[in-house]
Formats: C-alpha cells, structure tokens, sequence
C-alpha cells in the first residue's frame, strides 16, 4: 500500500488499552495518551497517485503529530477516505489552475450538484456568477483569494460571501446563497500542489440577520410614528416617545394617566373623544375607531390631530384597549381654514359686486327711462313728419336697451341676461306698441339661452331696428302683417332670424340710418348679417360667434 503524501507512513499495532495513541514530535514527552476528537476544520492531505490526485484527510496536531493507526485492521487511507467523504463541512480540492479535482458529499449536498458535474471542470465554468444579479461579485473575490492563497502558500479567509448557485435541471436559472469560505494551500516540497476550498453555508444566518434589520428598521420607523394605546379598566395611556413629544411632555416613552391626555383636548372636542371612545366599548375586537380632535398644549401650542386605532381584548370579558396612531395634521387644517377665509372673501366680494352691478342697472334703466319720457314728449309736440318720427324711433331705441337693465337688475344674475325671456318680452313690448297700431301680429320662437348684456343689448336693438323698419316700411299697407322672431343654435353659434310677410324692400334699399346702425351692431358682435328679399317678403339672419362658457 503506497503511504499517503506528505505524512509519514501511518503506523500499524494495536493501541495501549485498546485507544489510539498521539506521539509527539521531537523532545515531546512519550506515553499513550487518548486521542482528542477530530476538530470540524481538519487540515486535510493529499496522497499522489499515478492516476492523478486522490484525497485523503488527516487529522493533524498543531504540533505536528499524526494521527496513529485505528483499532483492528481498518486501513488508514480507507479511513481517511471515508473521514472525508462523511465531512460535515464542505470541503472541495482544485490545482493550482483552479480545476476541480475531488469534492465531498457534503459539498455536494450544498450545491446541489454531482459529482460527475464537478470533477475534471474549471471551478468558475461549474459556479458562474448569476447573470441577472448585476452587482454580483462572487467569481472575482473567491478567484483573487485562491490567488493570495496560491502565491502566499498560506490559508486566506474570505468575508461571508454572497455567491448564487446554478440551478441544475427543468427551469435553470440560480437560489441566493452566502458562504463562509477558507481557502488552503497544499504544499509539496514548497511548492503548491493544490488548494482546499472549505465553505460553510450561512445562507439561513445572513437571511435571518437580514430580516432582523429589516424588522429593526421597522420597529424605529413605528417608534417615530405618534402611536399610543388607552386602557379604559385602568385610566392609562401608554404613549411613545413621538406621542409624548407631540403633546408637549418630555420625549420618553411610559404609561400616564388618562387625565392628563383628555385635559390636553380642546374642551369643544373633548366630549365627542370620551363618547368616540365610549360608543366602542362594546364592540367586537379589531373595530376601528377614528376621529380629528384639536389639542392645546401646555405651552400654548394649538394642534390638529387625525386619529385611527384599533379595538383589541385580552379575553371575551374584559374591557377593551385601544391602540391607536395620531396624525398632525395641524398645517392642512390651517391651510383649509385659510382657504375658506378666502372663499368666503370671494363670496362676500362678489355680493359687493353684484349689489353694485344691480344698482348700476337700476340707476341706467332708471335714466334710459327718464331719456325715453323726454324724447316721446318732444315727438309729441313735433309736427307730423319726419322729426317726429325721428325722436318716436329714438326713444324705442331707449326703451329697448331700458328693457335689458331693467332684467339685469331684476335678476339673481347681474352680468348675464336670459335672453329667451328678454326677447319675448321685448316682442311683447313692440306687439303692444307700434305693431299694435299698424295691425302687425308680431310672433316669437326663442331658443332659452344666458348671454352677458354686451351680446344682450346689440341684439334687443337689432330685434328693434329690424321689427321697427318692417312695420314702417315692409309692411306698410299689408293687410295681416307678421313678423317672426326666431332664434337657435347650429353648434358654437347663435342665429338671429327676423322675418316678415311685406313688401320684400328695405328702407331706402340698405342704406337708411336704421340699416347703418344694424351693421355697426353685427360688427360689434363679431358676427355676420344676410339678406334674403322676396316677393313674400324679407328675411334677415345675423349669426354671432357663441361666447365662451
């Protein structure tokens, strides 16, 4: 049997009383002694082989002794064999260029893998680094401490190592894994013939203190929150260090009376928190109770505070406890206030503004009105003619726009009119008057529409204008006249439609005073005029661009 290298011969003999025997090396004291039990982390030997590299451990002394021969006739290297194979580490030998040469089961059994996997390939083509980690790392540092190893002929300890494995078979892809990792040379005549890589998996204990901080993160951010927890059996709360501090007490967690919470409340709150409290008691566990109170701290300090908590018992019978989070939320009460300050501002301002707009109407109806008494007065006096028609059209022109203000005032709203009741109202106005006298039956089909009065009066004096020439000229000498007024929308505009059964001929064919004043108002609605003159009659269309919303 060929010895295994670099120990010496392994001895062969049956062991005083039946133990295994240590010697000690040079001026060592002699006599059997027990051998100890062999430590987790053996050093372990390599015995040359013709056929290439074959494992076998042994245990070593730190003084350099060897471990003897076994009881009965077990050979040694079979032994060792067997020492290393039944490893409860994981153990795995590579050369010097780094290819796989002997692994153990328990390696094996940690990487999930076997061992024909293994044997004969380069140990970075068998454990890759994980492709869709981009901050993985594995690969380089265990490659530059085998390195340090390999060049210092000295063991190199590697921090805990994240370092994924492959996943062999159906799926792929790779399990996060963290490894303890010792990487030892094997020396020959000084040089080095191979290098141990011993993990120790510590997966479970990276997790775990991973979690740990997470769950400490946690239990800090939780500490930061104003939570605290009211015990009706006893009158206490409990309050954290957030909660303390946002009532003005000492920062510190600790249980005080519930006194001196409640008389902290605004006492316009502080019967609808007793009876928030008090409507639960109850009720059954996990109910959720939730209110806003305002606080008054010692120093003064005014808050808003949001409550959410929680209903919990310790038994069916007991009295409930309350576990609940308080929110500041002093500065989006302060901004709500100050925009219903501003609202209310608003309001008021625009009560003003209407009671003025109403006042200015009353006061310009009330004046147009006074204008159109005088100007019938002097028509009155005028003679027949020319001049006294003159002031009589004069004055409809008054009243027309008088009509408008009077609606404005008369309204809830004071800067737009509802024209549908205006232009009936108007037609009612002219069918009483001069169409009246003139045997003209005046008809109206308004659609129901709010304008502002700048679109308002041009079109109550267009209506005017148009039905005041009809009855003067158009149907002069008809017998059953009639006009139409008819307005309605095509889309995002307003269509003015007047129409009548007369002669077909405007005043003085387009260009009286009457028609240069409809043109002046069309344009001053941004809007457009047609004509349509027939044997039947006449029509006019005026179409107005509706005003934005």
């Amino acid at each position: 049997m060929t010895a295994p290298w670099p120990c010496r011969p392994a001895r062969r003999g049956k062991p005083a009383q039946g133990r295994r025997t240590l010697r000690r090396g040079h001026g060592g004291a002699k006599g059997p002694r027990p051998a100890p039990a062999p430590p987790p982390a053996a050093i372990l030997g390599l015995a040359f082989r013709p056929e290439g590299y074959k494992l076998l451990p042994m245990v070593r002394h730190a003084q350099g002794a060897e471990m003897a021969g076994t009881s009965g006739d077990l050979d040694a290297e079979v032994l060792r064999n067997a020492v290393f194979a039944a490893a409860p580490h994981g153990y795995l030998v590579v050369d010097p260029q780094f290819r796989i040469v002997d692994v153990n089961q328990m390696y094996l059994d940690l990487t999930r893998t076997r061992r024909e996997d293994l044997v004969e390939i380069g140990l970075f083509e068998a454990f890759p680094d994980n492709p869709e980690d981009p901050t993985a790392d594995g690969v380089r540092n265990l490659r530059a401490s085998l390195e340090t190893a390999r060049a210092t002929r000295r063991p190199h300890a590697m921090a805990i190592q994240k370092y994924d494995i492959p996943i062999r078979g159906a799926g792929g892809g790779f399990e996060e894994r963290y490894w303890k990792p010792l990487n030892t040379p094997v020396l020959r005549e000084g040089k080095v013939v191979a290098l141990i890589h011993h993990v120790r998996d510590v997966t479970e204990e990276v997790l775990f203190r991973r979690d740990e901080a997470i769950r400490l993160r946690s239990a800090q951010r939780l500490n930061d929150l104003a939570f605290w927890e009211y015990d009706p059996s006893t009158e206490t709360i409990y309050v954290s260090r957030a909660f303390a501090a946002m009532l003005g007490l000492p920062e510190r967690e600790g249980t005080l009376p519930a006194t001196d919470f409640f008389t902290l409340i605004h006492p316009d709150d502080r019967a609808g928190v007793h009876a928030a409290f008090e409507q639960e008691m109850s009720a059954p566990e996990h109910t959720t109770v939730a209110f806003t109170h305002r606080l008054v701290r010692e120093d003064g300090a005014r808050r808003w505070l949001s409550v959410q908590g929680e209903l919990v018992r310790d038994h069916r019978d007991a009295l409930p406890r309350f576990v609940v989070v308080s929110l500041d939320i002093t500065a989006s009460k302060e901004r709500e206030e100050k925009l219903a300050q501003t609202l209310e501002e608003r309001d008021r301002l625009l009560a003003q503004k209407e009671a003025l707009l109403a006042e200015v109407n009353h006061r310009i109806k009330n004046s147009l009105q006074l204008v159109a008494s005088i100007l019938n007065t002097d028509a009155h006096r005028a003679e027949e003619g020319e001049v006294r028609e003159r002031l009589e059209r004069v004055a409809a022109r008054v009243r027309a726009v008088t009509s408008v203000h009077e609606m404005l005032y008369r309204s809830n709203e004071v800067s737009t009119v509802a024209f549908g009741a205006y232009l009936r109202e108007l037609c009612g106005n002219l069918a009483a008057g001069d169409a009246g006298t003139a045997g003209v039956k005046i008809r109206c089909a308004p659609v129901e529409i709010s304008l502002p009065a700048d679109k308002a009066i041009p079109l109550a004096l267009i209506v005017n204008e148009l039905a005041t020439n009809a009855i003067k000229h158009g149907l002069a000498g008809v017998a059953g006249g009639i006009i139409e007024v008819a307005t309605r929308l095509e889309e995002e505009t307003f269509v003015l439609e007047v129409t009548d059964n007369g002669t077909g001929k405007a005043e003085g064919a387009g260009k009286g005073l009457g028609t240069r004043i409809i043109s002046g108002l069309v344009r001053q609605l941004d809007g457009s005029m047609s004509t349509d003159p027939a044997a039947s009659g006449y029509r006019v269309v005026i179409r107005m661009p509706l005003p934005p919303r």
